[in-house]
């Protein structure tokens, strides 16, 4: 019983896991990019980027590796974007 249970539980908490590239609005307007290095791509970081401003290019300001281990590239959307 004890197996199946480790299972369900390990299949629930991955199941919750939020799916990468994720965008992570700041308190300041600008809005960053959560991700892994070794799995995505800058060019799919700037596309999630960009359907976050709605289509329009967002503006690069800076790319940080955090606590968590993942990298955050911060952008802004240009006026009339998210």
């Amino acid at each position: 019983m004890k197996p199946v249970l480790i299972l369900v539980l390990a299949a629930l908490a991955a199941s919750c896991a939020t799916a990468l590239p994720q965008v992570v609005p700041n308190s300041d307007g600008s809005f960053a990019v959560r991700f892994d290095q070794n799995v995505v791509t800058l060019d799919q970081v700037d596309a999630q980027a960009r359907i976050h401003c709605n289509g329009a290019i967002a503006q690069f300001v800076a790319q940080e590796t955090r606590f968590d281990g993942f990298a955050y590239r911060t952008y802004r959307c240009p006026a009339g974007g998210s």
